[in-house]
Parts: structure tokens; C-alpha cells; sequence
């Protein structure tokens, strides 16, 4: 019997932080007037570079979300210093601020997302919201895309002093909804945090694939499901199954 349903917010319910070359380019064409003999295509490539091998590391994605400006400033300025640019490194701040306001400007909620919570909701499912990052910032976002009257709980990094991978985001989750790991299932893009992670808690976890990633070679867990879009999951629980399960507790 599913009782509960957990979500994960960035790259989940809205689009956040996927894909992040696309967005360094444009910021890096924003400065071209002050990259000299650099080339934009240069400037772009080593940063997008960097911070992919710089947040490929669970302490520093932490240290990324939870110190933001004073991580990105740095992780920018060791980029332009690496990528041989050392006299760039005194736009530095500039860079690696507008790339997170770039990366804000062009946030938006899924256009199924609000139809899927709904749908949960409406069948009287307790809802979870389990993001990590920083109070403030994420609190902001759930306010901003309408999520803030949608949900039971919402388990945030920073206030919980905790958050994903580790068990106690979902077992405190569980706990505040009322619910047993095996009544509830997870939602997320992150295969390791979203879904592995879950699933050792007893939970079944459900893989929001968006960009077709494929499975790697040997994991320890199955996701339950794949889907590529919110959507999806209006077939795989469609309302009369769940009212039913209520209904009769199956």
C-alpha cells in the first residue's frame, strides 16, 4: 500500500541546475568585452570543466550548496588560473556571482509538475518535499513555483543538519509524515541520492531519467520505475488504483 510520496525539487519538479554548460557559455559571452585575447569559447569550456570535476565530489557539491558564494568564487578563480587566464582571475566574483543569477533567471517549475502532486495529493496521499541546499535558497524556490501549500513536510540540507545521501533525510521524513518505508516512494533525478539511497531505507525509489543517462554496469538496486517526465507516473499510478488501495489497504 503506498501511502506517501517523496519528491526531490532541483532537476526533479523544476528545472535547476542540469546541464550546466550551456549556461557558462552565456555567461562567458556576457564578459567577453573584458576577456581580452581570451577566446569565449576557451574561458567557457574551462569553467564548465572545473566545476564538473569539482562538484563530482560529494564533500564539495556539500561545501557548493551550503557556501555558496565563497565556493563558486573560488572554484571560478582556480578555472580562469588553470586554464593558463591568470589575469581574468580579478573577474573572478564577477563570473561566478552572474552564473548563479543566470542559473536563478532561468529556473522554471516542470509543466507537469503541479498536475503530479496534485494527483497524489487528491487521492489522499501524504506528500514529502526532500531537497538538499541551503534554507534560505530552497525555501525561495518552493515559495516561488508554488509548492509551499502542496506538500506534508519539507526536509531541507541546511535546517535538518543533514540531507541526502544520508538515511536520516528519509527516515525524519517518514517519521513527521507517519508512514513506514515500505508505504512510501521516492522521485528524484539523482540515481545514487534520489533512488539507491532510498531504496536502503526501504522505500521504493523511482528514477526521473530526463536526459536518457544510462544505467551504469553494476549497482547495487534496480530503480522501480524509469520515467523521463513527471507525467509518467500518471499512468504508473493511475487514480482509481490508488483510491482503491485506500480504500481496501492493498
Amino acid at each position: 500500500m503506498i501511502r506517501a510520496v517523496l519528491f526531490d525539487l532541483d532537476d526533479t519538479l523544476i528545472f535547476a541546475y542540469a546541464n550546466p554548460a550551456p549556461a557558462w557559455r552565456a555567461v562567458a559571452e556576457e564578459f567577453a568585452p573584458y576577456l581580452g585575447a581570451a577566446p569565449v569559447d576557451a574561458v567557457a569550456k574551462a569553467l564548465a570543466d572545473s566545476t564538473a570535476v569539482f562538484l563530482s565530489d560529494d564533500e564539495n557539491r556539500r561545501r557548493w550548496r551550503l557556501e555558496q558564494v565563497v565556493t563558486r568564487r573560488s572554484v571560478v578563480r582556480h578555472a580562469l588560473e588553470k586554464a593558463g587566464f591568470p589575469d581574468l582571475a580579478k573577474l573572478a566574483e564577477d563570473i561566478a556571482d552572474r552564473y548563479a543569477s543566470y542559473r536563478e533567471e532561468n529556473m522554471f517549475l516542470y509543466p507537469d509538475a503541479h498536475q503530479v502532486i496534485d494527483h497524489f495529493r487528491e487521492q489522499g496521499l501524504r506528500l514529502g518535499l526532500v531537497t538538499n541546499g541551503a534554507t534560505e535558497v530552497q525555501n525561495a524556490k518552493i515559495d516561488r513555483f508554488g509548492l509551499r501549500n502542496r506538500f506534508d513536510h519539507f526536509q531541507v540540507e541546511e535546517e535538518a543538519g543533514f540531507g541526502k545521501p544520508d538515511g536520516r533525510a528519509y527516515r525524519e521524513t517518514l517519521a513527521a509524515l507517519n508512514v513506514r518505508p515500505e508505504e512510501a516512494i521516492m522521485i528524484g533525478d539523482d540515481l545514487v541520492w534520489d533512488v539507491l539511497s532510498p531504496k536502503r531505507e526501504g522505500l521504493m525509489g523511482i528514477w526521473c531519467n530526463r536526459f536518457g543517462l544510462k544505467l551504469p554496469p553494476s549497482i547495487p538496486a534496480q530503480p522501480d520505475h524509469t520515467i523521463t517526465r513527471l507525467g509518467e507516473l500518471l499512468d504508473i499510478y493511475p487514480a482509481e488504483q490508488l483510491r482503491r488501495c485506500q480504500l481496501q489497504g492493498c
